[in-house]
């Protein structure tokens, strides 16, 4: 569906849930998509940069045994973060994304309600969530149909959220920054 509207996006993925989805996984990024690191478990990490850490690597370290390739964004479940899980993932070259519409397809309303909750909201640049499975159900990939065709009339692309302007890569240290932050930090001691 994605492909007929040249529409690509990004998933995000638990790590708890990429075991014996590796094929998928690998098509996803084959059709032009995005995989982001969503933590390993459906939990809030906000105020827990060290779980939020450990499941950051763990999930990261999954997706890239299963595909070869490490995601760059970052979407915390509930999309709860604090300055410590934000800089969490920016040490782990991630950048976090957060969303602006959300049709609340979790609550499984109609894909009519869906559609409208989606196509009201969305300006310029816009993140939409929707989720794939559980708790959304055939109304999302309903709606999501009618949503293209409506949006993509109206002038939009669809792209992943690393191609968005207003997500930037984390700053990374250079090594000769590195090498000084270390001797600094032994002169200290």
């Amino acid at each position: 569906m994605l492909a007929e509207h040249g529409a690509r996006a990004t998933f995000n993925v638990l790590g708890d849930r990429v075991a014996g989805r590796e094929e998928l996984l690998r098509r996803t990024l084959a059709e032009g998509h995005e995989l982001g690191n969503h933590a390993f478990h459906h939990e809030r990490l906000a105020g827990r940069p060290l779980a939020a850490y450990r499941q950051l690597r763990r999930t990261s370290a999954a997706i890239r045994a299963a595909t070869g390739s490490s995601p760059v964004v970052f979407r915390a479940p509930y999309g709860a973060v604090s300055d410590g899980v934000v800089r969490t993932a920016g040490l782990l070259g991630m950048s976090t994304v957060g969303w602006d519409v959300d049709p609340r397809d979790y609550e499984l309303p109609s894909a009519e309600e869906i559609h409208a909750r989606v196509v009201d909201g969305v300006r310029a640049d816009s993140i939409v969530v929707l989720h794939d499975e559980r708790r959304a159900g055939e109304q999302t990939v309903t709606a999501l149909a009618t949503i293209l065709v409506t949006l993509g009339a109206r002038g939009y692309s669809f792209v992943t959220a690393s191609e968005l302007p207003a997500v930037r890569p984390p700053p990374r240290w250079s090594a000769r920054r590195r090498a000084a932050r270390r001797r600094a930090a032994l002169r200290r001691r």
